[in-house]
């Protein structure tokens, strides 16, 4: 069975503990968060604050 849609189970996890991270302590959180899942080889999530930018700015993606 292959996936081809859709998040990896490692993207899933970092982002629910990034956002988990956000949301209890702030933008500290966020690198607490990325060093954890930096450190076990999960990935980190990297936010820009350019509104343009098609990796971060909202889309209409269903």
């Amino acid at each position: 069975m292959s996936r081809t849609k859709g998040a990896s189970l490692a993207e899933v996890v970092t982002r629910h503990l990034h956002a988990a991270g956000r949301t209890i302590a702030g933008e500290k959180g966020g690198r607490a968060a990325n060093a954890v899942t930096s450190a076990v080889g999960l990935g980190r999530i990297d936010i820009c604050d350019h509104p343009a930018c098609p990796d971060c700015a909202p889309t209409d993606r269903a």
